[in-house]
């Protein structure tokens, strides 16, 4: 039976239980795993997570697509903002994208080490789960929060996914951490966007008019993506 360990924010990931060798999975809801997601669906061949904008600069310098935001707010140079709705009105066959976000990439850098990273949001959440079973090697999931702390939506997610590994009877998770993300899932998935509307990067989103990822980002099982890091870059292993 393979562990799984749900890890509330990047500030305690220093501190997770897991040893041996795991598979870090990262979430951020809202919105850049989703936006990972509805790139690849777009026809993106590579995601490169970046965490400065000096950095992404340099890429867009080099003919890479770029997508950056902070606080939100699509940064100015930058080709697309971290928005799936977007990304999924785009047709970007075979290009390649640099991306830097507020919180989801600066998780991906600090689970770097590890070795192992896939992306997990509602929208791939059916495919994530498969990829993850294949494997067959303990699960780490890394909820990027907002800024270090504590984000409701992500942990929702968390849950959701704790829930669909246990359910293939070849997972069973190990934390109060991971017990406390089911316990919220299972209170919350039948009206699940209602719930998240308490969460604050929701109102976030909501002032600056992000209507239609907010409807986006909740929906489930809409990507058959499965970004997977392989040292450089996220590929898309769905089907492979």
């Amino acid at each position: 039976m393979k562990s799984i360990e749900v890890i509330l924010t990047p500030a305690l990931f220093e501190f997770r239980i897991t040893n041996g060798e795991y598979i870090v999975v990262v979430i951020d809801v809202l919105r850049a795993t989703t936006a990972f997601c509805a790139a690849f669906e777009s026809g993106i061949e590579i995601v490169i997570p970046v965490s400065g904008l000096n950095e992404l600069l340099q890429y867009k310098n080099k003919g890479y697509l770029t997508a950056a935001e902070r606080e939100g707010n699509k940064v100015d140079f930058a080709d697309f903002g971290n928005s799936p709705t977007v990304f999924l009105q785009s047709t970007l066959k075979g290009k390649n994208l640099a991306y830097s976000t507020t919180n989801g990439t600066q998780a991906v850098e600090m689970a770097k080490n590890s070795g192992n990273i896939a992306v997990a949001a509602f929208a791939n959440l059916r495919s994530i789960t498969g990829w993850l079973n294949e494997q067959q090697k303990n699960v780490v999931i890394l909820c990027s929060g907002w800024k270090n702390t504590f984000s409701l939506e992500d942990t929702l997610c968390a849950g959701a996914l704790v829930e669909t590994l246990e359910q293939t009877g070849q997972f069973s998770h190990i934390c109060d951490a991971s017990e406390t993300a089911l316990t919220l899932w299972k209170s919350s998935k039948n009206e699940l966007q209602e719930a998240a509307k308490k969460a604050s990067h929701y109102q976030r989103l909501v002032k600056l008019g992000q209507h239609d990822d907010l409807r986006h980002c909740f929906l489930i099982n809409t990507s058959k993506a499965v970004p997977v890091w392989d040292g450089v870059a996220f590929r898309n292993l769905s089907g492979k």
